[in-house]
């Protein structure tokens, strides 16, 4: 099995998230926030620089910087042209493929539409699309750091609560990341949808530069995910912000395929979420719909308020922008001022760009620092 050329240590870990946190920095802003000697700053550094995770740049070539740093003076950033991660991400219709850089910018990408619900057959499929895109790409595998997977199923070792959409029953029971992964022939981490997303948005989306917030997954289903503290917050059994168990699915819930069931009660019929019009949301025919889904998230919105006193709760997934921004317009409202400064968001991401959670998967786990499982070595 390919595993990457290069082991982060738990300071290689912290340099990288504080690049990604505030920015391209110096190396003395860098030494400052994390607390490590000059000199050992600048030896790991050149590790990561060697490493192809991070790069050497002029002041001039970085836009918009926000480092304090003299403009004479060098910065480091994440390295856009080196290393990749393969994501792989599901739902009920179709799978996205993506080549993505470390910096978040997608290489190659491919959308498959497909009604295949067999996981084996899936992930034989999965892999020579995965060698096309590398191949297609002029990619070495050497580049590729693993691979992330994210799938509309609650991953958990109790099949009382392994919850599939209902046209994957084949994948009740199943083991979806050593599945993959004998595929795939290269590290591969699994996550539902939700939390993938909610990794995506801290690396790549409105939570970039936030410790904390919550994001609200709008799939077919409902679900979302918990960062706290840059971390990915799974829960006890894998399944935290599982939101859309709030709302009993033979009932109306604030979900994409409760949308488009309302839309064919009007007589238009959508077979997929990515069909709706991206103006959809100023359609007054949806008025009432959002008006209800708004009025049931409601409490939701305001108990996470409370319970995290986040930076934000971001709204996001499969639904046009435009209905996402009214849902936020009617939760501001309905919310009034809330118990703290915590903030409704609308994730910035491209829906047709929802393989990038997949993509954060293997960037999270190879280079988050309360990953590092080796010895605890200072100045390592």
């Amino acid at each position: 099995m390919l595993q990457p050329s290069f082991s982060l240590g738990h300071n290689h870990r912290r340099i990288l998230e504080t690049l990604r946190l505030y920015g391209p920095m110096s190396r003395i802003e860098i030494a400052d926030l994390t607390d490590l000697q000059p000199a050992t700053l600048t030896r790991l550094s050149l590790d990561l620089i060697a490493w192809g995770v991070l790069e050497d740049v002029d002041f001039e070539s970085v836009a918009q910087s926000r480092s304090a740093a003299k403009r004479k003076t060098r910065l480091l950033r994440v390295n856009r042209d080196k290393l990749r991660t393969a994501g792989i991400a599901f739902t009920v219709d179709r799978i996205a493929f993506s080549l993505s850089s470390l910096a978040g910018e997608v290489i190659a990408e491919r959308v498959v539409e497909t009604e295949m619900r067999d996981p084996e057959a899936i992930a034989t499929m999965t892999a020579g699309i995965l060698q096309d895109l590398l191949e297609g790409a002029g990619m070495d595998r050497r580049q590729l750091l693993a691979a992330g997977v994210s799938l509309p199923v609650n991953l958990t070792d109790n099949q009382r609560r392994f919850y599939t959409p209902s046209e994957w029953p084949l994948w009740r029971g199943s083991q979806p990341r050593q599945i993959f992964e004998d595929a795939l022939g290269v590290p591969t981490w699994v996550e539902n949808d939700g939390h993938a997303a909610a990794l995506a948005e801290a690396y790549f989306g409105a939570g970039a530069q936030m410790e904390n917030f919550c994001l609200i997954y709008f799939a077919y289903g409902l679900g979302g995910g918990n960062i706290l503290h840059r971390r990915l917050f799974r829960g006890s059994f894998g399944n935290a912000a599982a939101f859309g168990g709030l709302f009993p699915q033979d009932q109306p819930r604030p979900s994409g395929r409760d949308l488009m069931q309302h839309l064919a009660e009007l007589g238009e019929t959508y077979h997929s979420l990515f069909d709706l019009p991206e103006t959809l949301g100023t359609d007054p025919r949806i008025a009432s719909w959002l008006q209800r889904a708004a009025t049931q998230l409601a409490p939701l919105v305001l108990h996470a308020q409370m319970l995290l006193d986040c930076e934000a709760i971001i709204l996001g997934g499969l639904l046009p922008r435009s209905v996402l921004e009214a849902l936020a317009e009617r939760l501001e409202s309905l919310v009034g001022e809330p118990p703290s400064d915590t903030r409704i968001l609308v994730s910035p991401i491209n829906r047709e760009q929802f393989h990038l959670g997949a993509a954060s998967l293997p960037q999270y786990e190879v280079t988050a620092p309360h990953k590092y499982r080796g010895r605890a070595v200072k100045g390592v």
